[in-house]
């Protein structure tokens, strides 16, 4: 996964899609980029519930990448190679 790949896939979403940007999905995405980024406080619940389900951050940002490739292949105009 290339991080600016992240962003760039996000800010695509936000601008072009807005109906998906207050999408639970993003929400997450932008969650985990604050604990990538050590930005959630220790006794955050959103720490607590997201390191109840992933591994690490990393874990974390691919399984939200993956989810976001495909929504990509829907709804995008063109197709990755």
């Amino acid at each position: 996964m290339k991080y600016l790949d992240f962003l760039w896939a996000l800010d695509m979403m936000y601008r072009y899609y807005p109906k998906y940007h207050s999408n639970e999905l993003l929400l997450l995405a932008d969650d985990i980029l604050k604990w990538f980024n050590n930005e959630l406080p220790e006794d955050s619940s959103t720490l607590i519930y997201l390191q109840s389900c992933y591994n690490s951050p990393y874990d974390a940002l691919m399984a939200v990448w993956k989810e976001i490739l495909l929504l990509s292949d829907t709804f995008l105009p063109f197709r990755r190679n």
